[in-house]
């Protein structure tokens, strides 16, 4: 179902206390020379899409939100930050919707790191409600599935699995090598805001030009290397874990309350 399609009448009809509700956000951001600045919110509603087609009767498609927080992509041109608190009240209001709908489970499909303070926020609004909402950050799940999945910011992962959904938006002929400036000799950044030290790591938060001069980085996971075979893996391999846990969530019919008599 999608909610943008419905009128009220028929969302008054299709929906029950089963239903989930699926909300897709990420950001406008720079993703490097490579990818479009769409690509934080375009890859959770792909992925968003194919979950809806699994479950057309159970699962409620919410419009996706693009916009999302990242004031350290603000230097490149066309970034568009919300902030912390204004992404978290909008999220929470979408959410809010949803329940006075009727609709107790949510599920925010995330494409972007920096929401998720954000969706703590409003998830916590969900549950004090009496709901209860999960929140997906599908380029770390690709990594925790497949190692070889795994990837940085605008950097192989993004970029081939923009290959993959709509490789017109990527150009890959615009390409040029990143100049990297790591925090120093011994604390060398293996992501845009992870520096390594010892056996472990450190996040460091730096404006991104200052990190890198193209604007992606993934430490090992290099733009140069995208391909949408590669792309075309991890998206299915995504969807279909996410279609399983979708179906697991349906499922859940009691949330345990410490305030329960």
């Amino acid at each position: 179902m999608y909610l943008a399609s419905l009128t009220w009448k028929k969302l008054e009809e299709s929906i029950s206390e089963e239903t989930i509700g699926l909300i897709p956000l990420g950001s406008v951001e720079q993703h490097g020379p490579l990818g479009p600045l769409g690509t934080d919110y375009m890859i959770p509603e792909e992925l968003a899409k194919r979950i809806e087609a699994a479950y057309p009767d159970r699962v409620l498609l919410v419009p996706t939100m693009p916009y999302g927080v990242c004031p350290y992509h603000t230097s490149f041109p066309g970034t568009i930050d919300m902030g912390l608190e204004v992404l978290a009240e909008v999220m929470t209001r979408i959410a809010m919707g949803l329940m006075n709908a009727g609709i107790k489970k949510i599920i925010f499909l995330n494409g972007h790191g920096g929401n998720g303070p954000s969706l703590d926020k409003a998830a916590l609004a969900v549950y004090n409600r009496g709901g209860i909402a999960a929140i997906v950050d599908w380029w770390v799940l690709a990594g925790q599935l497949n190692s070889t999945w795994a990837g940085g910011h605008g950097a192989g992962q993004e970029t081939s699995v923009m290959m993959a959904i709509k490789p017109d938006l990527v150009h890959m002929k615009d390409f040029f090598p990143a100049e990297i400036h790591h925090l120093s000799d011994t604390l060398q950044n293996t992501h845009i805001s992870t520096v390594f030290f010892g056996k472990g790591s450190v996040r460091v938060i730096r404006n991104v030009k200052d990190v890198t001069s193209n604007g992606a980085y993934g430490g090992t996971d290099v733009p140069e290397k995208a391909n949408a075979p590669w792309g075309k893996e991890i998206i299915e391999g995504v969807s279909a874990y996410l279609v399983n846990f979708t179906e697991e969530f349906l499922k859940v019919s009691h949330i345990y309350r410490s305030d329960e008599a």
